[in-house]
């Protein structure tokens, strides 16, 4: 950790708070493994979800574009992919408690993410959603990490020096980004103890 006393925590979502797996969520929806792979790459691995993380398309238009790329027997599953894959991903266990004593240690708790605007569908049921201070998501702002502009965006919002704030995400080059701009950086590699103990 650097010298300069963390007061915030920024939490990427994906990875850090529940886990990303697109072929897991696919097959929990699929009828076997060879459509589930389909369906992921075709879904969750096309361009349009990049572009919806950007604020570019909606995910209506991830929908419409999968469906005209598959037979007309998964149509109704890819509008389950789109708009409920959240309903089966897991979160990343101890999260929720570590967020809870952050903040009853008097951190200030953000997240910031790359995410599609399906984000408002499942937000409130994020690990420590209660304690979020404020939240920063591409789709809304129409840049995704690790570009600077982003990171800038949540420090100007929300009045916060950066190197004050800590950025915790499983990407390495997402973690570059933040420290771009003068944000302390945290690869997570799944280990909630470590990063417990580096704050509490």
């Amino acid at each position: 950790m650097a010298s300069v006393k963390v007061k915030n925590v920024v939490f990427d979502m994906g990875g850090v708070l529940l886990k990303w797996e697109p072929l897991l969520y696919a097959r929990r929806f699929a009828d076997n493994d060879e459509d589930a792979a389909l369906l992921a790459r075709v879904v969750f691995g096309s361009q349009e979800w990049a572009w919806a993380d950007a604020g570019a398309v909606s995910c209506e238009t991830v929908a419409w574009t999968a469906k005209k790329r598959l037979p007309e027997r998964f149509h109704a599953t890819v509008d389950d992919l789109v708009f409920r894959w959240f309903e089966k991903r897991e979160l990343i266990e101890g999260m929720d408690e570590l967020i809870h004593d952050l903040k009853h240690a008097g951190y200030g708790i953000y997240v910031l993410s790359n995410a599609a605007d399906s984000f408002e569908l499942y937000k409130h049921t994020l690990p420590g959603y209660e304690c979020f201070d404020g939240i920063v998501v591409s789709w809304a702002e129409h840049v995704v990490k690790p570009d600077a502009a982003i990171y800038q965006r949540l420090v100007d919002r929300y009045g916060l020096e950066p190197s004050s704030c800590l950025f915790v995400d499983d990407v390495p080059m997402n973690v570059e980004g933040a420290r771009r701009v003068g944000m302390q950086g945290w690869h997570f590699d799944g280990d909630v103890s470590a990063l417990r103990e580096a704050l509490l």
